[in-house]
Formats: C-alpha cells, structure tokens, sequence
C-alpha cells in the first residue's frame, strides 16, 4: 500500500514526545520544551499518560488524521499551559497560551529545531533565528508574539529559541502571519472538524471525538519500516524500541480509524498483515527492538476488520492486498493449533532470548487468547501440554471467531474469483458441525471443553458469548445466555459491564489486568455475536453501557482507557491501565454501527 499520501506534511509523528511536530517526508520541525525557575527544571520530552508523582499531564484534545489542527493542555510542576497548531498551504502555525503559573517566575517555552531519524535535512541558526535546509526548500522559524529571553543554559544540543511564557505565545514555520491571521487560522481549521463531528455523528459528536483522538494521537511514524502506524500507545512504543505492533490490538485500530481516514486505516491493518510473510502468523507482539512473539499468535480478528472496512467503500484492491496473507494464517491455526477437531491456544518452543517466562508454557498460551492472566488459562484450570504445544481446551472464544473469519475470508475469496473458497467454506463448516459441543445445557451457556479430562470448564468470561457470532446458538440457547448469564448480576450484570471474568469468580476481587476489569475489544466482540439476533433486547444494554463507561473517563479527564473497573466504572485507579490506549474506542464503536454511522 503506498502511504506517500499518509506521510505528507506536519504531524505529531515522533513517539517520544506528544509536543514534537515534524514535517514529512523531509524529518524536519520543531519540539517544544518547558523550563521552570522554581529548581531549573527542564521538561524536553511530554508524553501522554505518564504516571510518575512530578511527570507532566497531557490531556490530548481534537487532532484531526492530517495534523491540519491539534490542541492539548500540558500541567507540570505548577505551571500548565495550552498548545494549538494548526496548517494552512504548509505553513505550521503554534499558539502557546499559559493557563495557571504558581511559581512566582515566569517559565520559559523553549523552541529546539530538530531533524529527526537522520534524515538528509539541515537544522541552523542565524542571527533572525531558526532555519531548517531540507528537500531542496529553505523554511524558518517566524515568531509572531511573544518577548525571547536570553536563558542559554538549556539541555538542548541543537539551536532553540527561548520565550517566556507570560503572555500567549504564538509562531509559524514557513509563512509569516500577523498574530490576527494565525488566531483566525487556528479557529477555521478547529471549527472545521468540531463542525465534521456533529453534521456526521450528531448526537454522538463528543464519543466520536473521544475515539478519533485517542487514535491521532497515537499515530507515529516508523522510522525503521518507514510506515505511519497507529499503535496502541506512545509510551508502549518507546519501552519497546521506537514502536510496538500488537495483533488483535493494531487490527481494531485499523478498523476503527478507516471510518474517517480509510486509506490510513487500511494501511493499519496491511502492515500488521505483513508480519505473516515471515511467520506465517501475525504474533502477539512485534517491536522496534527487534523482539517478536514468535511462537504465538493472537486472536483470529483480522478478516473481521479486513471485511467491516471492505463494506465501507467495496475497495476490492484492499482485499486483493490482504487475502493472500490472511489465507496464510488462517491455515496456520489448522497446522499449529488443531487438536483432534476443534483448536486450541498455544505456545510453540523455541530458541527463546526475550522473554524471561511464557514460553511453551500455560502462560505463553494465554498471552495467544490475548487474556494474559485470565482466570481460563492458568495451570490450577487448564494443562498444557508439551508435546503438541497446546493447551487441552476447546475454546468458545477461539473456535468462535475462527469460523467467523473462515466465513468471511470464504466470501472475500467469493469476490475475487478465488477459488480456496471451497476450501475455507469446508473448514467453517466441519468446525460449526462440533461447535455445538460446547454447549452446556445444565449451565445455559457455551463452555470451554477440557480436552483431557473430558468435561467442561466453568470458568466464564465475556468469551463465552463469543458462540453468538457464528449464529449457531438457536433462539431458546441464547435467551437462556441473555437472561441466565448476561442479565445475572452476580456474573456479569451490573451498573459497570462487561467484567472479564464473572463477578462470582473467586479471582474477581483482584481487580488486576484481565481479572475483573472492564476491556473494550471484549465488549466489542460480544456485540459482534449479539448483532447477529435482530430484536435482541440486551443487545442495547450493551452498546449503552458502553458507551457510559467510555464517556465517564473521557469527560471527566480525557483518558481512553486500556481497562476499567467494572464496579466504579474508572481507569485510573490501578497503575496498569494505560490513560491512552486506543483500543478504548470501541466501547464507542459500538454505538456507531448499531446507529449506522460506521
């Protein structure tokens, strides 16, 4: 997929620092820092969702896809301020505006003119201020207000420009604009996409706004691939070595993204889909540093998400670009995690040398459900076994969404004249034809099947509502799912939904990771079963609820959480629920397709 177009003109693409903003594909910009006088402190680097006591606090705002108008509010060591940038014909323009200052001195913003992934550009200084030489262009730095001060002692090794920050501070880089002129631009360029927001999603304008900025400002370039990348998170990116790919993670980011960037979505999930040509697999991670999950993969949701954004425009070039890969792993699963008729999560040995723990083990088969620390999948519950790299469990969630996505990759195969789609309807087939296996009468609900002792798990989570999205369950089982199981209050019921595991499980008052909290892409998938039984009451309990969950947070402190409590409804209240976490936003998605707006 050419991102050319993608990879055109300013952004906040580098990951280390939210107040970064580079223009491509030359690499050149302008990173924006904070001194304080207090203790000389100096902020080089914000990010979002920092956690420390004395980090900074971004709370991301509106950023439209093609970095036409950003805005965000920055608090750090009593001072906080408000950054808006917008572009008009190339030209960068950035409003720096102080909200509070309880230092008694004036801070300095500090403007360091960076080229960045050594690219062939040149960053200088003369005597009226910064200079960038880069594709055959000369650009500067144009202050339009604000009074430069002479603080040299700074921990910049490049030119910068020193402004204190007692009045609104305003520059541009390219065309110089009169103060007027640049407030007017910001002010067209911000009206333009809150005025996009309520003609297309009306009601639903602000949700949108939550979901769509979580996942802009989560966009990076990949320096080392020379791709855009929406991932799940900037400081993910940075612990692992410039960027992180998580599979299931990065596919919902594609989809969700392709309803108002298509071709920016699309490539999302190509590039994700690209790690099949070494693997033959899409692995649970893959990193900047070079690490890889290399013997797991992760749920099966890539032709859900390659098939929903297919729907939005009929692009038949975008399913020729993915079939063949997605093909490819969906063969994979029959060759590594078959066992004796239905499948199985795994973790296949190999010459390990980054991760510690995991490997070939029950937890590395959890890491595969992408549940890591699930109740299901923990060795007092499941046995793996060694010698066929799986665990002895016929899993609701993972034969579920396997026979969804041999349907759906059988009729994208039907669309392009393909002729495995025999193949794949066979496959759907012989795996609907011991689906209802699973079913657990005296329960009233799909279970997990132990394959070794024969009987069933009656650990459940949200994945066992997973059996909906193959229309299997007649209208008497899923009632009885609804009503016995969804609607119970003791499992997963309540003012807060949908809990990862059932609120009865001894394990649930941990409120750890996938130990009773809330997760988006579980709610997410439930629904895509539950849209398959039209008039089905809870189906809107659930959209709503979710959508209740989202916006608390959101409005409140404008997180996107990567999990929430599910009997308070917040993300914040555990250090491991990070404040902007893309995937968050299907909890928003969910109203949009139901209202026809995605």
């Amino acid at each position: 997929m050419n991102t050319d177009k993608i990879l055109t003109g300013w952004n906040t693409w580098d990951t280390y620092s939210a107040t970064t903003y580079v223009h491509m594909p030359e690499g050149y910009g302008v990173r924006i820092g904070l001194k304080e006088y207090l203790r000389g402190q100096y902020l080089q680097y914000p990010n979002i969702g920092r956690l420390g006591e004395t980090d900074e606090k971004i709370r991301p705002g509106l950023h439209a896809y093609d970095g036409s108008y950003t805005e965000l509010e920055l608090e750090w060591r009593r001072i906080a301020l408000k950054i808006q940038t917008a572009v008009r014909d190339d030209s960068l323009i950035i409003r720096i505006e102080p909200m509070s200052n309880t230092t008694r001195f004036i801070p300095s913003i500090v403007l360091e003119g960076v080229v960045l992934w050594n690219m062939p550009a040149v960053c200088r200084k003369d005597e009226q201020g910064i200079v960038w030489d880069a594709g055959g262009k000369t650009k500067r730095l144009q202050l339009i207000s604000g009074v430069q001060n002479d603080d040299t002692y700074m921990p910049v090794s490049g030119p910068f420009v020193s402004i204190q920050l007692d009045q609104a501070v305003c520059f541009s880089i390219g065309e110089k604009y009169t103060p007027e002129q640049a407030d007017e631009i910001i002010r067209e360029n911000k009206e333009k996409m809150l005025t996009y927001a309520s003609e297309k999603y009306k009601d639903y304008a602000q949700a949108w706004i939550g979901m769509q900025t979580s996942l802009a400002w989560n966009l990076i370039y990949d320096s080392k691939n020379k791709r855009p990348m929406i991932n799940v998170s900037r400081l993910w990116n940075i612990d692992r070595g410039g960027y992180a790919l998580f599979c299931w993670d990065n596919f919902f980011m594609g989809f969700m993204a392709a309803i108002d960037a298509p071709e920016l979505g699309k490539n999302n999930i190509i590039e994700n889909l690209k790690e099949v040509e070494e693997l033959g697999f899409v692995p649970n991670g893959s990193f900047g540093n070079g690490r890889k999950s290399f013997d797991r993969s992760q749920p099966p949701v890539g032709t859900m998400c390659v098939w929903e954004v297919y729907k939005m425009d009929k692009d038949e070039e975008f399913l020729k670009e993915a079939f063949d890969l997605l093909l490819r792993w969906n063969r994979w699963w029959m060759e590594k995690r078959y066992n004796g008729g239905l499948l199985s999560w795994g973790s296949d040995d190999y010459d390990n040398k980054w991760e510690m723990d995991g490997i070939h083990e029950t937890f590395g088969a959890s890491l595969e459900s992408g549940m890591d620390n699930s109740p299901m999948y923990i060795p007092e519950e499941v046995y793996f076994n060694p010698e066929k790299n799986i665990l002895e469990l016929w899993d609701v969630a993972l034969n579920s969404m396997y026979i969804y996505d041999c349907e759906h990759l059988a009729d994208i195969a039907g669309i392009l004249g393909r002729n495995e789609e025999k193949e794949l309807r066979e496959r759907a087939e012989a795996f609907k034809k011991l689906l209802p296996r699973l079913w657990n009468e005296e329960l009233g609900i799909y279970c997990n099947y132990k394959t070794d002792e024969q009987k069933f798990s009656t650990v459940l989570s949200p994945c066992n509502f997973y059996a909906l999205m193959t229309g299997l369950p007649d209208d008497r089982q899923a009632e009885r799912m609804m009503k016995e199981h969804f609607m119970n209050p003791e499992e997963f019921y309540g003012d807060w939904i949908m809990p990862s595991i059932a609120r009865n499980h001894p394990m649930y008052p941990e409120n750890t990771y996938w130990r009773g909290r809330i997760w988006a892409p579980l709610n997410f998938l439930v629904y895509m079963g539950m849209r398959r039984y039209e008039g089905l009451p809870e189906t809107r309990i659930l959209v709503d609820k979710s959508m209740e969950l989202f916006m608390k947070e959101w409005t409140e402190h404008g997180h996107v959480h990567e999990n929430y409590n599910s009997e308070n409804g917040y993300g914040d209240d555990v250090l491991n629920s990070d404040r902007n976490y893309a995937w968050g936003g299907l909890l928003v998605l969910m109203t949009l397709m139901e209202e026809g707006l995605a």
